[in-house]
């Protein structure tokens, strides 16, 4: 690494580590709250310097890629002016020694002085019809041959195009030209003679050394489009060269780096304070404001578990195959997902990886197209050998290609007349789909080769497949997409949805299912504990009490997404005026739940009426929550089609009237412990479990809702 790229490091790291810790945040906690004073926490941050900076690696990466591709395209610019005015003195010193021989030829043979003016307007007059006449072959040749003019497609650049190929093969022409006026113009003015069948024999130096200067600028720009654009191939580099000069911006870049470090900082500075901190078992909550919460999703925050030793043990004895990730919705399926895509080693990511989310409504073709694309793309900023390639098949994707020559002869002499015309057109036909499974699975294949020798992996990577609803669906669109499974040194990591897992494992013995043949291996990803919950709210909330943390761990099922919305909608009712107790917020959070459920859409019939009975009017009028599930159980009984949505319905109105109760009693520290360990009957983590198994387990957590109410001393459920 580069001195200047360390020092720049260092002052970032520095700069933004003094702003957050005078984020007000933690400028009431350090030296006050916590065990941990600011130059504490400094010094815990310079520690671990190279390892958070490591998590800004790609930012990073963007940044100086920007910066040297604006140097680049400086560099480019000063030498495309200097080249240009030579270009330029060039041409108009040919046509004035065009102008100036031909004028001293003239005057000799008819023994007359010589017009500067008149030789040197004749000379530029030469150059100019030297270009015109250029230019018009540049354009039919280019146009009817090439096909070059034929890819712009607007007219201006078509003909800007034209114009500036012209220049430069006017300026070759007058580079070979001046080789012979020069050497004829010294031998009239020396030898004071005409030229005759003598002259000198320097001319051809003077070629050489006029077509030096014109190619030297050349190959310099050619180099330094290939560093901006990251590309080879000639024409190429400088096809791309006005879509990389409009993405770059390195002032952008260095914000977003710098946005990316302060992220970073603020999650590590969050952890050391709870870390350093007492445990809190207050009732009492007092933090108003948790700004890590205001972002649900943030990679950097990911929590480890056992799915992700799981998947890394796996993917470590796997070059290619596919692995599936199972598990609930909200259980953390993408933050894996995206975690392993961007794994680092020394700095620099071990894996090249595409990240896709599944649409709800696909159509295989679109879907294998938009992915072919994708890694075409991927391909080409990497700069790989197979981008020439990808440039080819991303035209052929996104254009329809219509070639046409056309050739006329014609003859005349005065009124008779003779001509002939023949032309022919081939119109490119749209791919089939096996053709792109064909194409995809070659491009795939020569791509991941030339990775792995870099010592680096292909990892594709499609999400949201648990979005694809039915179960059915979700299988046909693994039936489709396993064509590109058998890719060597690639490796495909796919979120699946609980249900297609769950119909692949109840397959009748024997019976290969779509989901056996398209999947090697599946890495199921359970809910949070206790313990990682507390893990991943101490990453985005300072103080949080050991007892609101269960709440919300309680209420969210342990599902990180809806934990953390959990967590952020009930720090929104306390205020820095007024602290929130645990019972109180416990009433709070159990009637968001209600007014949840009863606005909630229901199914038709009589199973609507029951979603009705969650309104708080209602449940005041019935004796309050308590009697909730006796109450929906007993509207139940009047038609056996509702029974089983009345069943979850019940077991919810049991789980929030127990959540209730145990958190607006008096919890000591002993009860909190107590309840903290996963072996207690009433455990907090049993608790959790009810709420995820209501709706898909009801019998399963009715009995568990039993046992927990027993341990708590609590009445029975009815």
């Amino acid at each position: 690494m580069s001195r200047d790229r360390l020092i720049l490091r260092q002052q970032l790291f520095t700069s933004v580590l003094s702003q957050v810790l005078a984020e007000p945040e933690f400028a009431t906690i350090l030296d006050q709250g916590s065990t941990l004073t600011t130059e504490e926490a400094r010094r815990a941050a310079e520690v671990e310097r190279p390892v958070l900076l490591d998590d800004t690696q790609e930012a990073e990466d963007a940044y100086w890629n920007a910066v040297h591709q604006e140097c680049a395209f400086d560099r480019l610019a000063s030498i495309g002016s200097v080249a240009g005015c030579g270009l330029v003195a060039l041409i108009l010193a040919t046509g004035a020694a065009w102008g100036w021989d031909e004028a001293l030829k003239d005057a000799r043979a008819h023994d007359h002085a010589v017009s500067i003016l008149s030789a040197l307007g004749n000379g530029f007059l030469g150059v100019a019809a030297l270009f015109v006449v250029t230019w018009l072959v540049t354009v039919i040749t280019g146009y009817a041959f090439s096909g070059l003019l034929r890819r712009y497609r607007d007219v201006e650049e078509m003909w800007m195009g034209s114009l500036a190929l012209a220049y430069l093969f006017t300026a070759v022409l007058c580079s070979l030209f001046i080789g012979d006026y020069i050497p004829e113009i010294v031998w009239q003015l020396v030898r004071g003679e005409p030229l005759g069948s003598h002259g000198y024999d320097w001319g051809v130096w003077v070629k050489f050394c006029s077509l030096g200067l014109f190619a030297l600028p050349v190959l310099f720009s050619v180099k330094l489009a290939a560093r901006a654009t990251g590309h080879s191939g000639v024409i190429k580099r400088w096809s791309r060269m006005g879509s990389v000069y409009d993405s770059i911006d390195p002032g952008e870049r260095f914000n977003e780096w710098r946005e990316t470090l302060r992220q970073v900082l603020l999650s590590f500075m969050r952890v050391q304070i709870n870390e350093r901190s007492e445990r809190l078992y207050s009732t009492v909550l007092t933090v108003s404001d948790a700004p890590g919460l205001r972002g649900l999703r943030a990679v950097r925050d990911h929590v480890s578990t056992a799915a992700d030793e799981q998947l890394a043990a796996i993917s470590a004895g796997m070059d290619s195959g596919s692995i599936a990730l199972s598990g609930p919705r909200g259980a953390g399926k993408t933050q894996l997902l995206h975690m392993f895509c961007a794994g680092a080693q020394g700095g620099r990511s071990r894996r090249l990886s595409v990240v896709e989310s599944v649409p709800v409504l696909f159509d295989r073709r679109e879907f294998m197209l938009h992915l072919f694309y994708k890694l075409c793309d991927l391909a080409i900023e990497e700069g790989l050998g197979t981008a020439q390639e990808a440039e080819r098949h991303k035209r052929s994707i996104r254009y329809l290609q219509t070639l046409s020559d056309q050739v006329a002869l014609s003859a005349g002499w005065r009124s008779w007349n003779l001509s002939a015309n023949r032309a022919t057109a081939l119109a490119q036909q749209p791919q089939t789909y096996p053709e792109i499974v064909d194409d995809l699975k070659g491009f795939l294949t020569r791509t991941a080769r030339s990775l792995s020798e870099e010592g680096r992996h292909l990892v594709i990577a499609i999400d949201e497949l648990d979005r694809i609803e039915p179960a059915s669906t979700a299988r046909t669109f693994l039936n489709e997409l396993k064509a590109v499974f058998d890719v060597p040194k690639c490796l495909y990591l796919l979120a699946v949805s609980d249900e297609v897992f769950r119909d692949a494992a109840l397959a009748p013995v024997g019976h290969r299912d779509v989901f056996d043949s398209a999947i090697d291996e599946v890495v199921r990803v359970e809910p949070l504990d206790q313990k990682s919950a507390e893990r991943l709210l101490g990453r985005r909330v300072i103080g949080l009490p050991v007892p609101f943390t269960a709440l919300f761990y309680c209420l969210s099922g342990g599902l990180p997404r809806d934990l953390l919305r959990t967590a952020r909608a009930g720090i929104s009712f306390v205020s820095s005026q007024r602290p929130c107790q645990l019972g109180e917020l416990a009433g709070r959070m159990v009637d968001r739940e209600l007014v949840r459920i009863a606005n909630a859409s229901a199914m038709p019939g009589d199973s609507a009426e029951l979603t009705h009975l969650f309104r708080a009017d209602v449940i005041a009028e019935n004796g309050g929550l308590s009697g909730l599930g006796p109450m929906i159980q007993q509207h139940a009984r009047t038609t056996e089609e509702s029974v089983p949505f009345a069943r979850t319905l019940a077991n919810r109105a049991f789980h929030l009237d127990t959540v209730l109760m145990i958190f607006s009693s008096d919890l000591s520290r002993e009860k909190i412990i107590n309840a903290s360990d996963p072996r207690f009957p009433g455990s907090f983590a049993a608790l959790a479990r009810v709420q995820r198994e209501i709706g898909t387990a009801d019998t399963l957590a009715r009995a568990t809702l039993e046992r927990i109410r027993e341990a708590w001393s609590l009445p029975p459920v009815r």
